[in-house]
């Protein structure tokens, strides 16, 4: 039943995690607000966000409350877990709790970023040259994480080398992010989603 209610928990979280995540990085690719996954994930962000900007100031013009949501949602999701599902009072690793929130905010992020790589990269290929909202969504909000690559000139043929360094160097940064939480969080880190 502990399993079970894992599972449910996790799952209801990572749909708001991943479209508040998506929808704070799009900010900086800045796709088409008209192209339907672009409204999904302000449809399904906006109820957490949308109070929270009234209060939680834009930095360079860059909307923060996504990350003060994901950052809540994490610290909430590890405390139901704990109490709900291993029987802890999650007021006794308050600490550990936020931290490994902020870890699994970062973590998320990445996660975010490297799965919409691959599902871009190979999306491409199954397309066929043909529009997709979801492929030019996730195109447009990683770009400006791919850009910095492509500045090497690292095109050979039709394959784009750019796109392989980044996402290997997202890899490394996440693989080292985890370590870190590993070393400081310890085995709460199961309670989050991205770690």
């Amino acid at each position: 039943m502990a399993e079970i209610l894992v599972l449910v928990l996790k799952t209801a979280f990572a749909i708001v995690l991943i479209a508040t995540s998506a929808r704070f990085l799009a900010q900086f690719g800045r796709p088409d607000p008209r192209n339907p996954i672009a409204d999904t994930t302000i449809r399904i962000s906006q109820p957490f966000m949308g109070p929270l900007r009234r209060v939680v100031p834009g930095v360079a013009g860059f909307d923060i409350s996504g990350l003060v949501v994901i950052w809540a949602a994490q610290a909430i999701l590890a405390a139901l877990l704990m109490g709900l599902v291993y029987n802890n009072n999650p007021t006794d690793f308050l600490g550990p709790l936020l931290v490994g929130a902020l870890f699994a905010t970062l973590g998320l992020i990445l996660e975010v970023l490297r799965w919409s790589m691959i599902i871009v990269a190979i999306g491409s290929w199954l397309a066929g040259g043909q529009p997709n909202p979801l492929l030019g969504f996730l195109a447009q909000m990683i770009e400006p994480f791919v850009a910095p690559f492509r500045k090497l000139n690292l095109q050979v043929g039709v394959l784009d080398l750019s796109y392989i360094l980044a996402f290997m160097v997202l890899y490394i940064v996440k693989m080292m992010l985890v370590g870190v939480a590993a070393s400081t969080i310890g085995n709460i880190r199961i309670l989050f989603v991205g770690l």
